[in-house]
């Protein structure tokens, strides 16, 4: 019972999917043969249905996450169409051709998932491939218009009432789809579409009739057993169109693994990409052999059945199941299915990768990939596919010869013990803080961040979460000597906040410039103000995230139950408590309120103190601008001013009190009375001044070795 349940529960996504599947595979079928070879469609739609039968049924299988959905490849279906048109086979010639695509790009894919090669597409320049699938989109459009008889532009094509009717349909489509959920928007235009053509057709088709006209081969399609049997035709192989197939391989490939990656983003869990990879060689290898095209995973019906609740490895094999009876049911269905509403679905496919390769490249690549992306598109629309891949393949080799420079894009990967910030804190404080430096991990980066080094940045701290000596809660990335980034940097760290969501680590991020700010900002990435395992927290400047990081750290630190500056005292000066209150009795308590003088620049004023509460800026003038530059914050239990005290000269900096502070002062005129009265206690006082100024020599030197590194 629980079982029916959910197979009824999950009908209505299995009936929406496979209406489709069903119908892109019509259109599909129809734009591959329709002008080469007309009387291939019921065997092309055919092989087609079987193809996302096939791919859905593996996926649902052997796929690393439940709920993917598989369907006919749009980009190899395209391509395949184009590579029809352009060398005009025989019957025989194209269902080999057909094979042949197939198998070389289920070979590729079996290989590449074999030697675990998924992450190439980690590094092929986004540009490249946009300006590819933007190509694509035009393969749709210009498929579309030549089932109305659009293929050329004399003006009796344009009077054909079967374009017009496509492109309205197509049009219709266009404006509806932000009003109409996608799940709803394809099949219900379908069929009320389609009942509305069939009954217009009388009465609007003028120059040929709105049908497929259907003239089974009555031999088709052919598969590997026949080829088997009967033998291989008679072809000139050196004349076969090996460089576009070997095309048609490498892009299907690559779309097939950007569907994955989107897909990670989507569920927001990483895909075994090389299982995918695999998975999806062996159904390719299925469909080829059996006469069929390429399948690949969808992002697009992916998300739909998400949408839908129906994320079940179930809900594959039942549209499996429904394409089955679509599959035997297809010469009925295809006598009915009008032309134009073929047309209109083709050229709406198109408009939709253009507009998103294209259109809209502005918002997420700059401007030379934009160029980039419109030059490969052009040179594909008036020289063809293989032109815009050989000029894809000499600017991929350009832009890696242009960044691969920049490849070092971690100036330095440390913890907390290896940088720190300014913040000076108690004895105890700055022990834990050393105790428990690595779970913190800081990463200083430089140069220009591209897709390469930034996927590298990712897998470097991976593999530093993973294998770090303790559990790593928090990061830091420091951009302030990054110059700029491309478009892939911010999928990349959308897949880093996925994996520190996962393992609850909280990121700080500080130095972004505008530019790449706005970047991150379009491409999803939401900054939070919370201190939350998973959250991203940017911070103005290096400093106050090292700071923010010392303070996430030092939660886990119980204080002492003595105040921070009998702790300070009884820590450095190994007194007993009679000779603490001794000692702070020549000392006088003052309060400064927020933002007030405690010293300033320049000033000559011979006494020293001890922060008792609050916190306290040290402060330095900028000579040429006159701004004040802060050079390191004061803590509860540390000391200030002494310099001043014992040399008598003007002040190097200026103090003001962080919020309301309490200290401790001691003057010359008191240290004087101290000396008389109790030269030991002195003696111990002094002995405690110079130690804790080797401390602060010895950070000092330790954050001038951390700037020269710069």
């Amino acid at each position: 019972m629980p079982q029916l349940k959910l197979v009824l529960r999950l009908l209505p996504a299995v009936a929406l999917m496979s209406l489709i599947s069903t119908v892109l595979s019509f259109s599909f079928a129809a734009m591959m043969v329709h002008s080469s070879q007309q009387s291939l469609l019921p065997d092309m739609v055919m092989a087609l249905l079987l193809t996302a039968l096939v791919s859905a049924l593996f996926v649902a299988w052997k796929g690393s996450m439940a709920g993917l959905i598989a369907i006919p490849l749009p980009s190899a279906a395209a391509m395949f169409a184009e590579i029809f048109r352009s060398n005009n086979p025989s019957i025989e010639e194209l269902w080999l051709v057909l094979l042949i695509g197939g198998l070389l790009t289920a070979g590729l894919m079996l290989t590449l998932g074999s030697l675990k090669l998924s992450k190439i597409v980690r590094y092929l320049p986004l540009p490249v491939l946009a300006g590819f699938l933007a190509g694509v989109g035009w393969l749709f459009i210009k498929g579309g218009l030549s089932l109305t008889g659009v293929n050329s532009f004399e003006l009796t094509a344009f009077q054909d009432s079967a374009l017009w009717m496509g492109v309205g349909f197509a049009a219709l489509l266009w404006l509806l789809r932000k009003r109409i959920p996608p799940s709803y928007l394809l099949p219900g235009a379908t069929l009320l579409g389609g009942a509305l053509m069939v009954f217009l057709a009388p009465y609007l088709q003028n120059q040929g009739s709105w049908f497929f006209h259907l003239e089974a081969a009555g031999q088709l399609p052919l598969t590997s057993w026949q080829w088997l049997s009967k033998g291989l035709p008679e072809v000139d192989w050196l004349l076969l169109p090996w460089t576009a197939l070997l095309t048609l391989a490498v892009i299907s490939v690559l779309s097939m693994l950007l569907q994955a990656t989107s897909i990670e983003l989507l569920a927001k869990q990483d895909l075994n990409l090389d299982q995918e990879l695999k998975v999806a060689g062996g159904m390719n290898l299925i469909n080829a052999l059996a006469g069929g095209g390429v399948g690949s995973l969808s992002l697009s019906q992916t998300s739909m059945v998400r949408q839908m609740k129906a994320n079940y490895r179930l809900t594959g094999f039942m549209i499996a199941a429904f394409l089955l009876v679509a599959l035997l049911l297809h010469e009925h269905l295809l006598r009915w299915l009008p032309l134009p509403l073929v047309a209109g679905l083709l050229i709406f496919q198109g408009m939709q990768f253009v507009h998103q390769w294209l259109l809209t490249s502005g918002q997420r690549f700059p401007r030379a990939d934009q160029f980039v992306i419109a030059v490969i598109f052009v040179v594909i629309v008036f020289q063809g596919f293989l032109g815009g891949v050989l000029l894809g393949l000499l600017l991929t080799i350009l832009l890696f010869i242009r960044e691969y420079s920049r490849l070092q894009a971690i100036h330095l990967n440390t913890s907390l013990a290896g940088l720190q910030s300014g913040v000076e804190r108690t004895p105890q404080e700055q022990n834990w803080l050393k105790e428990q430096a690595d779970r913190a991990r800081i990463y200083q980066l430089r140069g220009f961040l591209f897709f390469g080094s930034a996927n590298t940045l990712v897998e470097q701290i991976k593999e530093d979460v993973q294998h770090g000596k303790a559990k790593i809660e928090a990061l830091l990335l420091d951009f302030h000597r990054v110059s700029n980034a491309d478009s892939s940097t911010a999928n990349s760290l959308l897949r880093l906040k996925q994996f520190c969501d996962t393992q609850k680590i909280q990121v700080h991020i500080t130095g972004l410039n505008q530019t790449i700010q706005e970047r991150l900002l379009a491409a999803g990435l939401v900054f939070s103000k919370e201190d939350s395992p998973g959250a991203i927290r940017m911070s103005e400047s290096l400093e106050e995230a090292l700071e923010l990081l010392e303070n996430r750290i030092l939660k886990g630190f119980h204080n002492s139950e003595l105040s921070p500056v009998r702790a300070m005292l009884q820590h450095r000066m190994i007194l007993q408590e009679h000779e603490i209150r001794r000692l702070l009795a020549y000392f006088k308590e003052e309060a400064f309120a927020d933002g007030e003088w405690i010293l300033q620049e320049g000033q000559r004023k011979r006494s020293l103190y001890i922060i008792a509460q609050g916190s306290v800026e040290v402060l330095l003038k900028n000579r040429e601008t006159g701004s004040l530059m802060r050079l390191k914050k004061m803590r509860p239990g540390t000391l200030l001013g002494e310099m001043g005290l014992y040399l008598d000269e003007p002040r190097s900096a200026s103090a003001r009190a962080a919020g309301g502070t309490q200290v401790l002062t001691l003057t010359y005129a008191a240290l004087e009375q101290l000396e008389a009265r109790d030269p030991d206690l002195a003696m111990a006082f002094h002995r405690f001044v110079v130690f804790m100024q080797s401390e602060r020599l010895r950070d000092s030197n330790q954050r001038i070795y951390s700037l020269l590194q710069d």
